[in-house]
């Protein structure tokens, strides 16, 4: 039997990105066994396998470290690597003797990867000036936009959710990360308690990622003071005397359906903008000691003589160096999106989200800020025809 291998890791990626190309790859392949193999991540929630197995398309999961101790299976066998270190693949590929295809903005491992899908103009001209062959390249677009319901109406969205045509909602989106969420869950429902003072009979959405670990995320909670109702599809977090409705079954309606989107910098970013509802970006970095870092740096526990320190150093520095985090911004190369980022409470966040949601014209601005991004869909479709092309060989 062939094999397909797809390498990824944090849960972002395990369910933008994987999940369109499997199931694209899905309605397309014969007798093509796809593995997902989970790399070592230091974003990783631990229930992306869960995910993964859940996943259509994906017939089985396996850990890295599973999958490196094993013998290559017979048949032609391809690797596609959406996400995680580049350097997982590349010790694949060299172990098993396969090809190696990666999804990438940055050509990397030239000599080894035999081809390139890229996401946006800005990689290909990347690529060209690395002295990259055309023929070993391709621009599929973001696929994170392949997630997303192209034809989902802000009145369906507002139905689906319960809300009349006159309710107006906003949705706070913590992030998919166990450090985002753990801590950032409890901080958007007290900016959403200060924003609801504001704006009494305004319903606030909190979308939870389908790969969150529970219990960390209602530990956070309790360890901020929130209290917990409900059963786990209908719970409520209640701050305040406010109470804010977890969404996991229906989280692009809760994105529609609303005025404003407030979020951490992530793949949910760009996910906003293609559902054309305005956006500000906040990342607190109260406890930047708590953010996991690439590379060495970030196996070095906290507990170490002095890392704590330095670790919020190199996080404050690299926050510092980025022009722009969050994606919409990053792909038109100018502010769009608001970002607001560095040390901040829950109450300086609400008073930005109270002036936009007071401003019909700000709202509108970053509307049309949209019009100046070329979202290019069907990534995932023009990843599983090579690769279906590939397999005919």
């Amino acid at each position: 039997m062939d094999n397909l291998y797809i390498l990824s890791n944090s849960p972002g990626e395990v369910a933008g990105w994987v999940r369109p190309v499997a199931g694209a790859f899905a309605d397309r392949k014969d007798e093509i066994r796809v593995t997902l193999v989970l790399l070592p991540c230091p974003y990783a929630s631990g229930m992306e396998g869960r995910y993964g197995a859940e996943i259509r398309g994906i017939d089985r999961v396996v850990a890295f470290r599973e999958f490196w101790g094993s013998k290559r299976e017979g048949g032609r066998s391809l690797i596609l690597q959406l996400g995680g270190d580049p350097a997982f693949g590349a010790l694949l590929s060299v172990k098993f003797k396969m090809e190696w295809t990666l999804y990438s903005s940055r050509p990397r491992w030239k000599s080894r990867v035999a081809h390139y899908f890229v996401p946006d103009e800005c990689s290909e001209r990347r690529f060209a000036a690395a002295k990259v062959a055309a023929s070993r390249f391709t621009r599929v677009g973001h696929l994170a936009l392949d997630s997303v319901p192209r034809d989902l109406s802000e009145a369906e969205a507002k139905s689906r959710l319960g809300l009349g045509e006159a309710d107006d909602a906003i949705c706070f989106m913590p992030g998919s990360r166990p450090f985002e969420y753990e801590q950032g869950a409890a901080f958007f429902c007290h900016v959403a308690a200060e924003v609801q003072r504001a704006f009494p009979g305004l319903r606030v959405f909190m979308p939870i990622a389908p790969t969150v670990d529970e219990a960390v995320l209602t530990g956070g909670l309790k360890k901020y003071g929130l209290t917990w109702e409900g059963e786990r599809r209908a719970e409520t977090a209640a701050c305040g005397g406010y109470r804010i409705k977890l969404v996991r079954d229906d989280v692009f309606s809760a994105i529609k359906a609303s005025k404003l989107v407030v979020a951490l910098p992530g793949t949910n970013n760009l996910q906003a903008a293609a559902l054309g509802v305005p956006l500000l970006m906040a990342a607190p970095l109260n406890e930047a000691e708590n953010i996991p870092l690439d590379g060495m740096a970030g196996m070095i526990p906290l507990s170490f003589p002095g890392f704590k320190r330095l670790k919020r150093k190199l996080v404050f520095r690299s926050n510092e160096k980025e022009k722009y985090l969050s994606l919409p911004n990053r792909l038109a190369d100018r502010a769009i999106v608001p970002e607001y980022r560095g040390l901040l409470t829950p109450e300086m966040v609400a008073e930005r989200v109270v002036h936009l949601l007071s401003s019909p014209g700000s709202l509108e601005a970053i509307r049309r800020g949209y019009d100046q991004i070329k979202f290019e869909f069907g990534g995932a479709d023009k990843i599983s025809a090579r690769l279906e092309g590939y397999f005919r060989q």
